[in-house]
């Protein structure tokens, strides 16, 4: 009877000990919707993203919230990013972020609460540089101030335009880059709209634009194969400050060097230039361009 009774109580203590609650520590929401990023992302270097995260006490234990910090861990080598105490039974916080260098990590997010309880969150970040991100316009054809083609290119855009749509629309003149001609003392150029030079060309009617963008060119050592060669993605050679021209005059469509020019425009996005065709009347080109996304 002794021995029954003594299995019977360690049969009643073991079901107790099963019906016991289990502690899941604090919770940790990480917010979403187009405003926040919450998951796996690509993203350029100093560009910036807002993050959002909502804690709460355990819906067991009730212990306080004590601390919560973010890491953002590359190679396994955690960099501290915010990191503050707490006594609070709910937490909110919204920050905005930004990298500024390549690579790729895990943006960690960790909330402790009074019992040593951690709850833990993260997702991956990959930085990329800008630079690497490339539109490709080919066999651009401009055409003289009077033709169907157009003599201003839009970057941005990858258009050309006339000049009735740019000698009274300050919403196109905004958008051009450059514009291609054929001068007297210039011969083939591509100028910047605000060059001294291409005001005086009656016939484009640009002296009179309300916006004119200072856009820059260098003249590069960058061969027609080597451009030809360039696939979706592309580092730009820098930008020589010091050997800055408005103009690029004299174009030649002949041989493999001289013929690839580099470009940066107002939005400091840098472009290459190459020169196709300038066919037999001079007032036509055929070009190739890439530009920065």
């Amino acid at each position: 009877m002794a021995l029954l009774m003594s299995t019977a109580t360690l049969f009643v203590t073991s079901c107790s000990d099963d019906d016991d609650p289990i502690d899941p520590g604090p919770s940790l929401t990480l917010k979403g919707g187009a405003d926040y990023t919450s998951d796996t992302k690509i993203i350029n270097v100093d560009e910036t993203i807002k993050i959002g995260v909502i804690g709460n006490k355990s819906s067991v234990s009730g212990n306080k919230l004590t601390r919560f910090k973010v890491e953002f861990i590359t190679n396994n080598l955690p960099q501290t990013i915010f990191d503050t105490t707490l006594n609070s039974d709910s937490f909110n916080w919204d920050r905005t972020l930004s990298f500024d260098g390549v690579g790729e990590g895990n943006l960690s997010f960790q909330l402790t609460d009074k019992g040593a309880m951690t709850t833990t969150k993260a997702f991956t970040i990959t930085i990329e540089d800008p630079g690497s991100q490339i539109n490709k316009f080919m066999d651009v054809e401009f055409g003289s101030w009077n033709d169907a083609a157009g003599s201003f290119f839009s970057s941005s855009e990858g258009l050309l335009y006339t000049v009735g749509q740019t000698k009274g629309t300050p919403a196109n003149q905004v958008k051009i880059d450059f514009v291609f001609f054929k001068g007297v003392q210039n011969g083939n150029a591509i100028a910047s709209p605000d060059n001294a030079d291409l005001q005086t060309i009656t016939t484009l009617q640009v002296a009179g634009w309300t916006t004119q963008n200072q856009t820059r060119f260098n003249t590069t050592n960058i061969s027609v194969s080597q451009f030809d060669a360039i696939g979706d993605s592309y580092n730009f050679p820098n930008f020589n400050l010091s050997g800055t021209k408005d103009i690029i005059n004299q174009l030649i469509d002949t041989g493999e060097n001289g013929r690839v020019f580099l470009f940066k425009t107002k939005d400091n996005k840098l472009g290459l230039i190459k020169i196709d065709d300038l066919y037999s009347r001079g007032d036509h080109a055929k070009v190739d361009i890439i530009v920065q996304k």
